[in-house]
């Protein structure tokens, strides 16, 4: 028998040209659209967390560093206390004694306690008369504090447990203690002042960073030790306490990227706690913030974009719908033209007269392609150019948010005048400068201590906020009344530093505290009327081995200026320090 002839597909169940042609170049529109879209998201979402990751990472930072100044501050404080004069040589008993401990308890609300124990642990004096003739030999701060100044870890009140009033959230009573050695002038042992700072003030500095870096963003943070045990918040020692692991197993021993907390994924960071060398506390500021809060801004740019490529490949479906229906013939004149739209991004020249009703079809159809083509592609280039602009904002917001971190580290938030922290910073350089050029040039530098004459008694008497506004007047006289090159600080309390560098002698250091003394003395302050300041006045010494002896020289000419009646200025030189 004869082969029987092939039999042929009917045409009209061929796919037609035009939903062949639709779905093709609908397909490729979708999938450029997806392409570059996917890349654009990715990167701006990248952009985006790593943005959250620098946020929580300040957090942390901000936070170390805050409580780290202030705690130092403390140490200072008490460090200073000790060297003061009525404690180096006057009675440890005496009066004036414990109104110097009874004027640092009010000035500082953190302090729970204040006292001075003789050398064999006895409580001589303190804030309350709280211990007064008690022993505290066994004291690590009192065992510590007889050789070095201490700062103490964290622990549960013991002897003033039951003469505190109990915690209003039911937490113990905790405390950090400071504590320094008070010897004579030979150097030898005259007793121990302390004090011991609430907890509570601690977790209030951490706690008030958190808030204010990202409300609402749902950034905490944590403290822990250098053993890996929590110290704060409550909740987790407690579980931690009792066996609880609540803290993930970190690689490296670092708080650092998403950690799982107790069945929650964070964005984590951390950052040490740089105190002293004496302190050694090895504490470190976790901050924490839930991944789903950290990854909002992505998601939401990942819907916006996700909408914008539906309604762009709604777009080209329509638009490629639309040329299909004109095609007639896909011949080699296809090929070749899409060809060169593709190699010149440019739409070719078409055969002005096609010949065939089909080929006119192509033609136009080819054009309409082409010009579709390259819009969308600027309209992409455009949609780029938007997101790098976003991105740049977005940085520049960054560098602003740590421009005000640099200057809330630097500046007291309440005169705006410099930190104790920056004026320390600049009188090691003073010291480098006199020290290279000095020899040469025969100038140094000299340091103002200034102090208002019974700001307790404002205080007292007018209450807080007068006395703030008092400081806030003190610091734009202060201000006014120094030289551009000049360096005005607080230097704590009711207490200001003014660094004068480049002096030609003592002389000129005794005229510039005399204009600040004058100045003030010729000042009104709304509320209270008159004040006066008493003022120390240093140079510094070629045998001065760091800035502690200008300060020690200044604080005893001070001290001299109160005693002789105030509203003075009294020049201490080098070699009448004891």
């Amino acid at each position: 028998m004869p082969d029987a002839p092939e039999r042929s597909t009917p045409v009209h169940r061929l796919p037609s040209l035009r939903g062949q042609l639709s779905l093709v170049l609908g397909g490729l529109a979708l999938a450029i659209l997806a392409a570059v879209g996917g890349y654009l998201g990715s990167v701006a979402t990248q952009e985006l967390y790593t943005a959250q990751q620098v946020v929580v990472r300040s957090t942390a930072q901000f936070a170390a560093e805050l409580l780290a100044a202030q705690l130092r501050d403390r140490e200072r404080e008490i460090e200073l206390l000790s060297l003061a004069p009525h404690m180096v040589e006057g009675a440890l008993d005496s009066q004036r004694v414990r109104d110097s401990l009874d004027r640092r308890a009010a000035l500082h609300d953190e302090f729970a306690w204040l006292g001075v124990a003789s050398p064999d642990g006895t409580v001589l004096q303190a804030t309350g008369g709280m211990l007064a003739g008690r022993s505290v030999a066994q004291r690590e701060w009192f065992v510590a504090a007889r050789e070095r100044v201490y700062v103490g870890d964290v622990h549960e009140a013991k002897l003033l447990a039951t003469m505190l009033p109990a915690q209003p959230n039911g937490e113990p009573t905790r405390f950090i203690d400071f504590a320094a050695p008070i010897r004579d002038a030979e150097g030898r042992l005259r007793g121990v002042v302390a004090a011991h700072a609430h907890w509570r003030w601690v977790t209030g500095l951490v706690e008030g960073v958190a808030r204010r870096q990202s409300p609402g963003a749902g950034i905490d943070a944590l403290i822990i030790d250098g053993q890996g045990r929590v110290l704060y918040p409550e909740a987790m020692k407690v579980a931690q306490a009792n066996g609880a692991d609540v803290l993930p197993k970190v690689a490296g021993g670092r708080f650092e990227g998403e950690l799982g907390f107790d069945g929650k994924t964070y964005l984590t960071s951390e950052a040490p706690l740089q105190v002293s060398t004496n302190a050694g506390l090895g504490w470190r500021i976790v901050a924490r913030q839930p991944l789903d809060m950290a990854l909002r801004p992505v998601r939401d740019l990942t819907r916006e974009l996700v909408l914008l490529g539906v309604l762009a490949a709604a777009v080209l479906s329509f638009a490629a719908l639309l040329l299909a229906r004109r095609i007639s013939r896909p011949v080699e004149q296809l090929a070749r033209v899409a060809a060169r739209v593709e190699a010149e991004r440019r739409i070719p020249d078409f055969p002005d007269r096609p010949g065939a009703r089909e080929l006119g079809r192509l033609s136009e159809a080819m054009q309409s392609m082409a010009r579709s083509l390259l819009s969308t592609e600027q309209e992409l280039q455009q949609a780029n150019a938007t997101l790098e602009a976003q991105v740049q904002q977005r940085t520049a917001e960054l560098q602003a948010a740590n421009a005000a971190l640099e200057h809330l580290a630097t500046r007291d938030p309440l005169t705006g005048l410099h930190n104790r922290r920056s004026l320390d910073a600049r009188l090691a350089e003073a010291q480098a400068l006199d020290r290279r050029y000095a020899v040469s040039n025969g100038r140094v530098h000299g340091l103002l201590l200034v102090d208002a004459d019974h700001f307790k008694r404002v205080n007292d008497q007018f209450g807080h906020p007068v006395g703030d506004a008092v400081l806030r007047q003190l610091a734009t006289l202060l201000q006014a009344s120094i030289r551009v090159t000049d360096m005005a600080a607080r230097f704590g309390g009711e207490e200001f530093a003014v660094l004068l560098p480049e002096l030609a002698g003592p002389q000129e250091a005794v005229m510039a505290a005399e204009k600040i003394r004058t100045a003030v003395e010729a000042a009104v302050f709304p509320g209270v009327g008159k004040l006066t300041i008493s003022v120390g006045v240093s140079l510094a010494s070629p045998d001065d081995v760091d800035v502690r002896p200008l300060i020690d020289r200044a604080d005893a000419a001070l001290y001299e200026a109160k005693r002789g009646g105030r509203n003075a200025v009294v020049l201490k030189a080098a070699d009448a320090v004891a």
